[in-house]
C-alpha cells in the first residue's frame, strides 16, 4: 500500500506540473502575440536566407507577390519596421500595431513559388516553372516527317537564365538558386521542391532561435506562476502524501487528462475546444474555449478545486509561512517548482502517461496480494 501512495503522489506532482506548465505556455503564447516574433523572427530570416540585409530588394518584391502578400495584412514596409526597431532599442520588438501584421509561418511552397515567379514571372514565359511547368509539346510534324520546330531542350533554361540575369539578387543568392535548380535536371517541379528544401533549411535555424528564447521566457514565466499561484513543491508534496482524499481526486483527475488528450497538441497545449462555451464564468472561454487566455483561467480553476496548499490565504500558516526558517523552506519549494515548469508541458504530459502505464500494472498485483492473504 506505502508503494502506491508514493506512487500516487508522483502522479498528483506530475499534473501539478503539467497544469503549471500549460499556463505558463499560454502565456508565453499572449506574449508572443502582443510582440509578434515570430514574425519578425520570419522577417528577418528571410532578409538573411536571401541575404538582403535591409529588406528593400529580393524581400520586397517576396513580400508583395499575392502568394505571400495574401497571409497578411497592410503593406511590407521594411524601412518603417527598421525605424520602429531602433526606436524600440531592441531588435525585433514590436507589437501589433507596429509590425503591419506581417505572417508568422510562410508555407514553403507558397516561398517557393512566390521567389520562382519574382525572377522570371508566368507571364513573361510559361517555362519559368513557377507553377510546375514541364517541357513544352513538339510541334507538329511536317508532311515529310521531320518537326517544324524542335521542342525546348531545357524547360528550365529560361529560369536559369533570369536569375543570372537578375540585377537585385546578390552572387550568394544567384550561386545558390542556380545549384538549386541545376540539380534539378530538366524537371521544374524538383526546382521547386529544392527551394522549398532550401527555404525549410533556413527556417530550422529560425525555429531553433525561437525555441531557445521561449525556453528562456519560460523559465521566467515559471518562476513568476509559481510565486503568484504560491505553488511550492515541499507543501503539495506534503499535502498529498498525508491528505487521501487530495491524493486520489488529483489522480482521478490526471487519469481523465490522459484519457481526454492521447497525444499532447503542438506547443504543449490542450485539445481544441469544439466551440465556446457561453456559460463559463470567464469571458475569454466565452468566445474561444481554446484561446490561451480562456487555458490559463481553467487550468487555474482546476488547481484551486484539488485543495492544494496553493494560493495566499493568510489564515492558513501552511500557505503563508510565520518565521524566516520556514519562508526559507517555501523559496526552495517555489525554486523547484520553477524548474520543472521549465522543462516544458510536454515532457510532463509524456512522464504522466508512463506513470499512469506503471499504476495501472502495479494497482491489480496489489489487489490480488490483498485478497490472497484474506482468503
Amino acid at each position: 500500500m506505502f508503494g502506491s501512495n508514493v506512487l500516487d503522489v508522483a502522479i498528483g506532482m506530475i499534473f501539478v506540473y503539467l497544469l503549471l506548465s500549460l499556463i505558463c505556455s499560454a502565456v508565453n503564447e499572449i506574449i508572443e502575440a502582443w510582440l509578434k516574433k515570430r514574425a519578425t523572427d520570419l522577417e528577418r530570416g528571410i532578409r538573411e536566407l536571401l541575404n538582403d540585409p535591409t529588406g528593400g530588394g529580393l524581400v520586397k518584391e517576396l513580400y508583395k507577390h499575392h502568394l505571400v502578400s495574401g497571409l497578411f495584412r497592410g503593406t511590407y514596409d521594411p524601412q518603417k519596421i527598421d525605424a520602429k526597431r531602433d526606436r524600440y532599442q531592441v531588435q525585433g520588438l514590436l507589437t501589433n500595431k507596429d509590425s503591419a501584421h506581417l505572417p508568422s509561418y510562410i508555407p514553403a511552397r507558397n516561398f517557393a513559388l512566390a521567389l520562382m515567379d519574382v525572377f522570371l514571372p508566368a507571364a513573361q514565359n510559361s517555362n519559368s516553372g513557377t507553377a510546375g511547368a514541364t517541357a513544352p509539346a513538339p510541334k507538329p510534324a511536317a508532311p515529310g516527317g521531320t518537326a517544324l520546330s524542335p521542342p525546348q531542350a531545357n524547360p528550365l533554361q529560361a529560369l536559369r537564365d533570369a536569375i543570372s540575369s537578375n540585377t537585385v539578387a546578390t552572387p550568394a543568392v544567384k550561386g545558390a538558386l542556380l545549384s538549386l535548380v541545376d540539380a534539378a535536371g530538366n524537371d521544374a517541379n524538383k526546382a521547386r521542391e529544392n527551394i522549398e528544401k532550401w527555404f525549410d533549411s533556413s527556417m530550422d535555424r529560425v525555429s531553433g532561435l525561437y525555441k531557445r528564447r521561449s525556453q528562456v521566457i519560460i523559465l521566467f514565466l515559471g518562476l513568476v506562476v509559481t510565486v503568484f499561484a504560491n505553488a511550492d513543491t515541499i507543501a503539495i508534496s506534503k499535502s498529498l502524501a498525508n491528505d487521501p482524499s487530495i491524493r486520489q481526486s488529483l489522480v482521478a483527475a490526471a487519469q481523465e487528462y490522459a484519457k481526454a488528450n492521447p497525444v499532447p497538441t503542438p506547443g504543449g497545449a490542450p485539445a481544441p475546444a469544439p466551440s465556446p462555451d457561453p456559460t463559463s464564468p470567464h469571458k475569454a472561454c466565452q468566445k474561444d474555449a481554446n484561446s490561451p487566455e480562456c487555458r490559463v483561467a481553467m487550468n487555474l480553476d482546476q488547481l484551486k478545486e484539488f485543495g492544494l496548499p496553493i494560493g495566499w490565504d493568510r489564515s492558513n500558516e501552511k500557505v503563508v509561512p510565520r518565521d524566516i526558517p520556514s519562508w526559507a523552506l517555501k523559496f526552495l519549494g517555489w525554486l523547484v517548482t520553477a524548474a520543472a515548469i521549465s522543462l516544458g508541458a510536454p515532457f510532463w504530459f509524456d512522464l504522466l502517461n508512463k506513470f499512469m502505464i506503471v499504476r495501472s500494472t502495479v494497482k491489480p498485483h496489489e489487489k490480488s496480494k490483498e485478497e490472497k492473504s484474506i482468503g
